[in-house]
């Protein structure tokens, strides 16, 4: 009675119940506005970088000064695994990767609190980066501000001082990050003619001139009951003013330093460039969002204010253009996968039409399908998950299982209904029946995503998140099912059942007469059973697998290196050379260029740099054949590339952010970066050789060539010169040396100290004519005399593994056979005879596909033995659990025929996929050995059993597997942008669940008949 009561107080208080419900999914319509939107979920990872950029420091010199000290301080970081340095002419990259169980929060806390600790054991004027893995530290638009009559300086004048205060204004704005930014900046010309005439010395004159720029302290003034800092305050406001300072002379006297130097206005010693189509100047810089906030929102705030700026902008002939905007990918894909679940619940609603034969009901269906879309989105709320397509594909996958629930109470209903029970009596007795076992088995579905708990990494954080809507969808369904689902057969269900024929009554009549032919030849279902095992076995170890599906974005990276030495203005005269190959390609719509800094980093050396490239939406050809046709240009029209990169943003991005260099990266150990390095190159060229190999690079290279100056040991003793004599007065001449500072308006502008040289080959000059002052006998002395000057043609970078040397090369491959392409890497690396003192190892994506697969196969393990344990629980029967069980296997095996018919990989996706497969599945065993045991008592024989239970559950089956399988079809067919990135996850749940009607309907049935009559012959001769 219990049961009754519980469903005559829903039908008593329908009103009220339907009330409930609209006010949830009001609130979830509300909330689903505040939702932040991106392509991939907006999670921190277990990674922290630190960037140190010091100048042009030498290599040599970043590496024992900054790179060793660092290292062995952030190693020492609680929960750091693994650690990967990189160092460079003035900088130094670290990637810390902690544990994924740490709070992202508080280990980069720990990384601020080490690096402070370690800042007085690095060069005091280094500069020091902290970031912290998320996808809102990259760009989630690019854009460019340009002028075809106002220098690179003054656009980043504008740009920081007037524009940048205002954008980092709009809500939602984390920074406005400027992409080789040029700054005004003070020259002091020293004559080198006077300061040899006047016997001066350089070093004494920046020193002077650095006292110009003293503020400091001197005390307090407490006079008539008032207070006075006393400070002394020589900066000037007016840098011509320091053209009067006086310069002591040897004899007593002195010059103005106005006689002796010429202060010119110029732009600061640049090491980056940036440049885009259309604009004879511009500077490139990137929005960055806050870590919570809505992508979409914010953009569209920019743009607003970008909008009301352009005409006084124009005025001043200044235009901001847009070149990259990523939310558009944001909004073409969730559109994307949000018209398929729209496209996949009129499929399924039409299945359930096609069964039930009532219009009513199968619109009321299509109605339960945003309702309780929008009340998982007040969970999705509550658990900080955004609208991605790992979420959203958790919906869709749930498409087919929340009509599944309706569908099979209504089902029962109307199968009490026509038994001649009047409609309220036909609604209790039918929603008593089945509710109670559909709850049992919504929670072993449930159950089954449990596991992904165990899966770490990258993989984790995306599925968990399909995982969680995937479960909450299920349990809100359920919930809907059991207080909605009756109030709704209530009101649709006919006063009395119209007798219109039934074409599936007669397709059942005609099932039941074939399945108990084929009992007779129930041992069939053992070789089929074994043989779908093997066949499983056998395509899982022959169908092409990779880690992540690929997908069309509109959006490519080209990541270029020329010759090392190379200077920045030459690197733009061949940059500017890819310019124009883009500018005739018709698919491009737009492009930004960086030199000596690139996307996802923050300094790279002058002869490297990359392109961002933004398709057209309406072109013909994919962005797969735009990489192909583009890197064939490239190769043959830039003959002096090192190395060519071509990848799509997204795929970049997901490479910084897990630390993975490339698809492929083979890593060469060894303790000798030279050699390391040399036999990277040599590699390099056999691994070029492999067939389907797109691209090889060596991501550790060599630097700038050196000039290497040497103080004689004899030079202090002999002419008083020592090494910061050498360096101050060398430096002045080559670079210079900022010596102060002066404010012009919020604008502060560096005034450096050069020596002017003359218009001869700097090198030669260098060696033979420089002349050095000597402050003991004051005069000056050849260089030659007082150094040993050497020159380095290749000077190799560093990169550090945990701490010892490694050259890293960066590989992509054609197709989706990465497991193929390893192994044709390692036959080739086994054959490419290395020195016995360098080991290898196979790295980045790859080696999360390794773990992952490894992973999650422990994941369908563990499902498999929660969903037994469960079973035993529910059912106290070893011989249906099993029974279930075998066909949850068994089922498996259409995933892999789904893949292999449409040649698609396996991938991390179709893993998460067979999960899903199983959590589906496993509702209709469930119903049918419910049935079973429920009848058992009222049939003698066990063939009546079967077939009864099976029968009457055939049409709750065909539509569930039916209506969940098309629900799916939109996306797998890939309609739509978005769609490509889980179209092969569609696929293998298809194929799971098509494979399953014949399991479920036809294998199963005769394999339990066959286990009861082996036990039932065993106990008769016992």
């Amino acid at each position: 009675m219990k049961g009754r009561s519980f469903f005559l107080y829903i039908l008593k208080n329908k009103l009220a119940i339907l009330l409930v419900i609209f006010l949830l999914a009001g609130i979830g319509y509300k909330l689903s506005f505040s939702l932040p939107k991106g392509v991939l979920p907006n999670v921190f990872f277990p990674r922290i970088e630190v960037s140190i950029e010091n100048g042009y420091s030498p290599i040599r010199q970043m590496l024992f000064s900054v790179t060793k000290p660092s290292e062995e301080a952030l190693k020492t970081v609680q929960d750091v695994q693994k650690i990967v340095s990189s160092t460079s002419i003035g900088s130094t990259d670290i990637s810390l990767y902690f544990n994924w169980n740490i709070d992202p929060y508080l280990a980069y806390q720990l990384v601020q609190s080490r690096i402070a600790d370690i800042k007085s054991r690095i060069p005091s004027d280094a500069v020091i980066t902290i970031r912290q893995a998320t996808p809102s530290i990259y760009p989630v638009a690019i854009y460019s501000i340009g002028s075809d009559t106002l220098s690179r300086t003054q656009l980043s004048e504008k740009l920081y001082y007037e524009l940048k205060p205002l954008f980092l204004s709009i809500d939602g704005v984390y920074d406005i990050q400027i992409k080789a930014p040029a700054w005004s900046e003070y020259k002091l010309l020293l004559d080198a003619k006077k300061i040899r005439a006047y016997d001066l010395d350089v070093q004494a004159i920046i020193e002077r001139l650095k006292a110009q720029n003293l503020i400091d302290f001197l005390g307090l003034i407490k006079d008539y009951h008032r207070q006075y800092v006393l400070s002394l305050y020589q900066k000037s406001q007016d840098s011509s003013k320091l053209l009067n300072l006086d310069i002591g002379l040897s004899n007593g006297r002195s010059v103005k330093l106005g006689d002796i130097a010429l202060l010119v206005k110029k732009t600061n010693p640049i090491k980056t460039l940036s440049a885009t189509k259309g604009f004879k100047n511009s500077v490139v810089f990137n929005l960055l969002r806050q870590p919570k906030a809505n992508a979409v929102d914010v953009v569209k705030r920019f743009n607003d204010k970008l909008q009301e700026l352009a005409p006084k902008l124009k005025k001043e002939q200044i235009e901001i253009k847009n070149y990259y905007d990523g939310t558009e990918f944001v909004n073409q894909a969730i559109k994307s996968v949000t018209d398929a679940i729209l496209m996949g619940g009129i499929i399924a609603v039409l299945i359930v039409f096609f069964f039930l034969r009532k219009l009513k009901l199968s619109l009321i269906s299509l109605f339960i399908i945003p309702i309780t879309f929008l009340i998982t989105v007040i969970g999705m709320k509550l658990a900080n998950i955004d609208l991605n397509i790992f979420s959203l594909a958790g919906m869709a996958a749930a498409l087919g299982g929340l009509i599944d629930q309706m569908i099979i109470v209504i089902e029962n209903i109307e199968r009490h209904f026509k038994k001649g029970l009047s409609k309220k009596e036909a609604v209790i007795e039918g929603s008593k029946e089945i509710l109670p076992i559909m709850a049992i088995a919504t929670f072993l579905a449930i159950l089954i995503f449990i596991p992904l708990l165990l899966v770490s990494g990258i993989v984790g954080l995306f599925f968990k998140q399909l995982a969680f809507v995937l479960v909450v969808t299920y349990f809100i369904s359920q919930l809907i099912a059991v207080f909605l689902t009756p109030v709704i057969a209530y009101v649709a269900l006919p006063k009395s059942e119209d007798e219109k024929p039934d074409i599936l009554e007669s397709l059942i009549s005609r099932y039941k007469v074939f399945l108990l032919k084929s009992m007779r030849y129930a041992w069939v279902s053992v070789p089929i059973i074994l043989g779908g095992f093997v066949l499983s076995w056998y395509l899982y170890e022959h169908i092409p697998s990779t880690f992540l599906p690929k997908w069309d974005e509109g959006n490519i990276v080209v990541d270029l290196v020329l010759p090392p030495g190379t200077s920045l203005e030459q690197s733009g005269d061949e940059f500017k050379a890819v310019g124009d190959i883009l500018d005739r390609t018709p698919e491009v719509k737009g492009w930004t260029m960086r030199i000596g800094t690139a996307l996802g980093q923050i300094s790279t050396q002058s002869n490297q740099g990359d392109f961002l490239v933004t398709l057209k939406h309406d072109r013909d050809k994919s962005s797969f054949e735009v990489i192909k046709e583009l890197r064939k240009q490239i190769e043959s029209q830039i003959p002096n590339l090192e190395e060519l990169g071509l990848s799509q943003v997204l795929e970049d991005r997901l490479g910084d952010i897990m630390g993975a260099d490339a698809p492929i990266s083979v890593m060469l150990f060894g303790s000798d970066p030279d050699k390391l390095i040399k036999e990277g190159y040599r590699l390099r060229d056999s691994l070029k050789s492999i067939k389907n190999i797109e691209e090889v690079n060596v991501l550790t290279s060599y630097a700038s060539p050196s000039i290497n100056v040497r103080l004689k040991p004899d030079a202090s003793a002999l002419y008083g010169i020592d090494e910061n004599t050498l360096i101050s007065q060398i430096r002045s001449m080559y670079y210079g040396e900022v010596v102060a500072s002066v404010a012009e308006g919020e604008k502060l502008i560096n005034i450096r100290v050069l020596m002017d040289r003359p218009r001869r080959d700097p090198i030669a000059y260098l060696q033979k004519e420089l002349l050095i002052y000597s402050v003991k006998y004051k005069k000056n002395i050849p260089l030659s005399s007082v150094a040993d000057i050497s020159y380095q043609n290749k000077v190799a970078e560093v990169t550090h593994y945990n701490l010892s040397p490694v050259c890293v090369l960066g590989i992509r491959f054609n197709g989706n056979d990465m497991s193929q392409a390893v192994k044709d890497i390692r036959q080739t690396i086994d054959n490419s005879s290395l020195p016995s003192d360098i080991t290898t190892d196979i790295n980045g994506f790859y080696k999360e596909q390794q773990r992952s697969f490894q992973e999650m196969s422990y994941v369908v393990l563990f499902a498999v033995m929660i969903i037994f344990i469960g079973l035993l629980l529910n059912f106290s029967s070893l011989k249906i659990a099993f029974n279930i069980l075998v066909a949850l296997l068994f089922t498996l095996t259409g995933v892999f025929i789904a893949l292999k018919l449409t040649g698609k990989p396996l991938d991390i996706t179709a893993f998460m996929g067979m999960l899903i497969v199983l959590s589906i599945v496993i509702n209709n065993n469930v119903l049918i050995y419910n049935l079973y045991q429920t009848n058992f008592s009222k049939y003698d024989d066990e063939k009546s059993r079967i077939i009864h239970a099976v029968s009457v559950r055939i049409r709750p089956v065909l539509m569930t597997m039916f209506s969940n399988a098309f629900a799916l079809l939109p996306i797998a067919l890939a309609i739509g942008s978005g769609t490509q990135i889980i179209q092969d996850l569609a696929i293998a749940i298809m194929g799971g669940l098509f494979f399953a009607i014949i399991v479920n309907l036809y294998v199963m049935p005769l394999f339990f008949y066959f286990m009861q009559k082996r036990m039932k012959n065993g106990h008769q001769i016992r």
